[in-house]
């Protein structure tokens, strides 16, 4: 079954750390629809829970898992969560291949790979079952596939009824939203799609924003090549719809932290004279920034630079910048899973130091009257309102703006600043706060 080896392969390549969704491309050009999807949902699935699949293999071992060959351990973990997790599969069926996969490169361990998923089968419901209906804080994060610590830093932050709903979403399996050009109307974006097969239907929040139930590779889907259309999650938009709003009569827009350019393009796409400036410390993203704005057709209309955005300097100044901070990434764990295995407290610090100079920068560059837009998609305070807080109190020419939501779903930070949550397939967590520079 080429879905399970592709996932084999996928997940050796993420313990070399290399990013799912990069490795998924990597190894996806010859493979089925199907068997793409299967080794997607092996892969994330695997991943946004792996404390707890180790924690069911491990009960059903008769050595430390640590022993284990790597790919007896990795065909384990795909497996467990194959099993539990896939609801329109027949199980013996994926034992069985995982069984032929491990047979190929590691022979002896077959007996014991198709033991052990034998019992997954059987009695891996039953542990998720018990999980369920534990009150213990260190049995949920282990249920919703959360570092112990992380658990326990929510449910400070956040009480036990918000932070439930933290745990929950980082099982949601994510899709597509398509943030449209304005080349194309709702009507030929959706019609297009549907000769491909993805239904869409359109945002209750943004009237250029279309909704999937698909998480396929976007350049294989129609329009994306002509530009027609952009992936961007409903909370990405609407931070950067914010900025839109703010840049009217303004001409040049400073983007700190760029990226691959996708609030660019939508800034871009949305305003006529206005200029973007923008930055990011990795070459490689700002080749890719630059690919993204060239597929737009608006790649005339930026400047970019590489380089350490405490040190770069503008050719103009700014009258808006817009400050996307590097971060956690903790509201988009359910989309890169990997990443919450990789945090650690310590560099939580680091992000948050990093944060509050980023923030006093960009408040040096703005223009006076000119605004700063704050945003992360981070669910940690220690990124968010503290960062704000702290540099507001050096800064006493500086105000917090309201937001109007406009029905979109806000949460008031305590007591700067605005969270999205992370409260549906198309919507990952966000932190938003606007200054103005008096």
């Amino acid at each position: 079954m080429k879905g399970v080896e592709a996932a084999l392969a996928v997940w050796e390549e993420s313990r070399r750390g290399v990013f799912l969704s990069q490795a998924l491309r990597n190894y996806s050009t010859d493979l089925s629809e199907g068997e793409r999807r299967l080794a997607s949902t092996l892969v994330y699935s695997a991943m946004r829970r792996y404390n707890l699949w180790v924690d069911i293999i491990k009960s059903f071992l008769h050595r430390p898992f640590e022993s284990l060959f790597p790919l007896t351990g990795d065909a384990l973990i795909l497996g467990c969560a194959g099993l539990l997790e896939i609801k329109h599969f027949f199980p013996q069926a994926l034992v069985n291949a995982f069984v032929e996969a491990v047979k190929k490169k590691r022979p002896y361990d077959v007996g014991l790979v198709n033991a052990v998923l034998r019992r997954v089968i059987v009695e891996g419901r039953r542990r998720i079952e018990e999980l369920k209906s534990s009150q213990n804080l260190l049995d949920q994060a282990l249920l919703w596939g959360l570092p112990q610590w992380v658990a326990r830093r929510w449910t400070e932050s956040w009480g036990q009824e918000l932070a439930k709903k933290l745990f929950v979403a980082q099982v949601v399996r994510p899709y597509l939203s398509f943030r449209l050009s304005p080349k194309v109307s709702v009507e030929e974006m959706s019609s297009r799609l549907l000769s491909m097969g993805i239904k869409s239907w359109i945002s209750p929040y943004f009237s250029y924003v279309l909704r999937s139930a698909s998480f396929g590779l976007p350049p294989s889907v129609v329009g994306y090549d002509e530009g027609l259309w952009t992936p961007q999650t409903e909370s990405s938009v609407f931070i950067s719809e914010q900025a839109v709003l703010l840049s009217a009569g303004k001409k040049l827009i400073l983007d700190m932290c760029a990226g691959r350019g996708i609030k660019a393009g939508h800034m871009l796409e949305s305003t006529q004279d206005t200029i973007v400036e923008a930055w990011d410390i990795s070459k490689n993203k700002v080749n890719a920034g630059q690919r993204e704005l060239k597929r737009l057709g608006l790649l005339e209309r930026s400047i970019w630079k590489v380089g350490d955005s405490l040190s770069l300097v503008p050719d103009a100044t700014p009258e808006l910048v817009l400050l996307d901070a590097p971060c956690s990434g903790s509201g988009t764990w359910n989309r890169h899973p990997e990443a919450k295995w990789k945090l650690s407290a310590g560099k939580l610090v680091g992000y948050s130091r990093l944060q509050k100079e980023l923030l006093k920068r960009a408040i040096d560059l703005v223009a006076p009257g000119g605004i700063v837009v704050y945003s992360t998609c981070s669910m940690f305070r220690e990124e968010n309102e503290m960062v704000v807080g702290e540099v507001l109190c050096s800064a006493p020419e500086v105000i917090e703006l309201e937001i109007d939501s406009k029905g979109f779903p806000l949460q008031r930070g305590r007591p700067f600043g605005y969270y999205i949550w992370p409260s549906s397939p198309w919507a990952d967590g966000f932190f938003l706060c606007i200054l103005m520079k008096r």
